[in-house]
């Protein structure tokens, strides 16, 4: 049971991390999150999408 559990908290905070860092290069990709993740993803932190709409010109 822990291994599952430290399974889904390495996946969520690689989640995380792909959108901070790897996303705001990718286009597809940060389309994606822009569209689907970032409304999650800002009721954890609302910096976590920043530097995607920063690029993409949508209001933070």
């Amino acid at each position: 049971m822990r291994n599952i559990l430290t399974l889904v908290v390495l996946g969520f905070v690689g989640f995380v991390l792909v959108a901070m860092f790897v996303a705001p290069t990718q286009p597809d990709l940060k389309a994606w999150y822009l569209k689907n993740a970032c409304e999650h993803l800002d009721k954890v932190s609302a910096k976590i999408c920043d530097p995607m709409r920063q690029n993409s010109g949508q209001a933070l």
